[in-house]
């Protein structure tokens, strides 16, 4: 362990010392020569959010954006015309130049339409693809229905099933896709689908950047376009979904239990375990327990969250086991912090106990060293002015890694890395920065863990709500530039048993896991609470 008290006194007293170069310009010189990417807009104006894409591409490293100007179809409908011009990110600029470009005997290593030509068009199409190496890119909705057209993604969103939009190579394979929360309100919730184009983006081109083959995550097949029928069938579905998620954070509470699995952590990966959890302690009328994390090398103590409904506050607790693994001490951890706390992630360094709690209202996220007689004595801070939630550490190939999820960017569908060669740092932020944009399996739930020399990630699947179900993630890239996961199975609570309505943290604990359990309930003192307060808690679960 590094800290400020055991630096090189060289270093403390200003006289320059031998430094690694940074990871991150140790990856970049994996880069080939410089890339060329073609960007294809409309050729009489574009739209905000095709330059903000432009913009975004021309500020990578290593990156040579070659605007080109097509014919596109009017794609105007009297239906979509309102909407559009309250939009910020469909406001329009004319172009420059109104002159129609061809490739030529030009060359790229990829083809970017942020305009919308038709693939079905003809030779438009064949000269582009046949100008790249690597094909033509589209951002496209599940029912292929392009960014730059009407009413993209609508089905998705006004079925309630959130946001989500693809990369699709030469309108065949799906190289990447962002999926986020939103809200079935359409016209409220549309605008952040074109923010996002980036984030879709920058991975794929990364890869290409440090010449990966770049990844196919599936074949392309788009959805059938819904008859009127089943279009206002599937808006009244979203709108009660909503409706029932408001109903459930006014009137009723979210009640968290800890538990405890007689097996290791990499069992999850493969055997349902949701009916071997054995609770511990009984549900409190005035707070509940989650987010446990086990002391290594200790079977019966653990810190967790305990949140109280009457102020609406999370704390860190210290609980002691007996042999039956029955509660027999629990009290407040000894930090004391005028704000709310939860996720206490533990982890052993240089043979003493570290903890990094959730300390999102403070926008700061802070390393504390736990002494054996159980004080919590600050270390350094990792990331100051990020809302950071359930910050969890791991190693991999010789550097440190926080993952996280920044309630800046949104309560549960990002994920967001930053990496140290230290432990007190310095830490800096991803390239990618958010390297994941999916409400189905970013936000982090737990202790990453080896397993058959493979990393695991385990993540919140919020996809019916906050805490519904956890996604074990298997890690194949993490570099400083690049990123990529894969989803190899989804936990969810055992409908059957005292609580079906959601798992949202599992811990390795030695030979056992941890995990925590979720039933709504009708709590009066949180109830009374919310009155008081003239206000309602948000169904989004941000800083739990």
């Amino acid at each position: 362990m590094i800290d400020s008290e055991s630096r090189p006194a060289s270093e403390s007293a200003g006289r320059p010392v031998n430094r690694r170069p940074d990871p991150l310009e140790a990856d970049s010189a994996q880069a080939a020569a410089r890339l060329r990417i073609a960007v294809l807009l409309p050729a009489d104006r574009h739209r905000a959010w095709q330059k903000l894409a432009r913009a975004a591409l021309g500020s990578i490293p290593g990156v040579q954006v070659d605007v080109r100007r097509v014919r596109v179809a009017d794609c105007y409908r009297p239906d979509w015309s309102r909407l559009e011009r309250a939009t910020a990110m469909l406001a329009e600029t004319p172009a420059p130049s109104a002159d129609l470009q061809s490739p030529g005997d030009s060359c790229w290593d990829a083809v970017i339409d942020l305009a919308g030509i038709d693939s079905a068009a003809g030779d438009q199409w064949q000269a582009w693809r046949a100008a790249s190496r690597h094909g033509v890119w589209q951002p496209l909705d599940a029912q292929g229905i392009h960014l730059a057209a009407a009413w993209p993604c609508h089905a998705a969103i006004s079925a309630g099933l959130g946001g989500e939009l693809l990369l699709v190579r030469d309108g065949a394979s799906v190289l990447d896709a962002v999926r986020f929360f939103a809200d079935p309100d359409y016209p409220r919730s549309f605008e952040r689908i074109y923010g996002e184009v980036a984030t879709l983006l920058r991975g794929a081109v990364q890869e290409l950047i440090v010449g990966a083959a770049l990844p196919t995550t599936a074949a392309f097949a788009p959805q059938p376009a819904p008859t009127p029928l089943r279009r206002a069938v599937r808006g009244l579905r979203g709108r009660a979904l909503a409706w029932r998620r408001r109903l459930v954070a006014r009137w009723l509470s979210e009640s968290w239990m800890i538990g405890v699995i007689d097996a290791p952590i990499h069992e999850l990966i493969q055997t349902p375990l949701a009916s071997k959890i054995r609770w511990l302690g009984r549900r409190g009328s005035t707070h509940y327990r989650a987010d446990p994390f086990g002391i290594p090398g200790d079977r019966h103590r653990l810190y967790c969250e305990v949140y109280d409904y009457r102020d609406g506050l999370g704390r860190i607790e210290a609980i002691e086991l007996d042999r039956g693994d029955r509660i027999v001490r629990a009290g407040p951890a000894r930090l004391q912090l005028p704000m709310h706390l939860s996720y206490p992630y533990l982890f052993e360094h240089d043979g003493g106990l570290y903890a990094i709690p959730e300390t999102s209202a403070n926008r700061r996220c802070e390393l504390y060293r736990i002494e054996a007689d159980g004080e919590w004595r600050p270390v350094a801070v990792l990331l100051d002015g990020v809302a950071a939630a359930d910050a969890s550490l791991f190693r991999h190939e010789g550097l440190f890694w926080l993952a996280y999820t920044d309630l800046g960017l949104g309560a549960f569908d990002n994920l967001c890395l930053s990496y140290a060669e230290d432990l007190s740092g310095p830490w800096h932020p991803h390239a990618l920065h958010p390297v994941k944009l999916d409400h189905c399996s970013s936000r982090p739930a737990g202790t990453p863990f080896l397993h058959q020399g493979a990393l695991y990630r385990p993540a919140q699947d919020c996809s019916a709500g906050y805490g519904a179900a956890i996604a074990i993630n298997r890690i194949e890239v993490c570099t400083p530039r690049r990123y990529r996961e894969q989803v190899v199975r989804r936990c969810r609570p055992d409908p059957r048993g005292p609580n079906p309505h959601g798992l949202h943290t599992v811990s390795s604990w030695g030979e056992r896991t941890l995990v925590d359990g979720k039933r709504y309930v009708f709590n009066l003192h949180e109830l009374g609470r919310k009155l008081r307060c003239r206000g309602w808690r948000s169904p989004d679960g941000a800083g739990e």
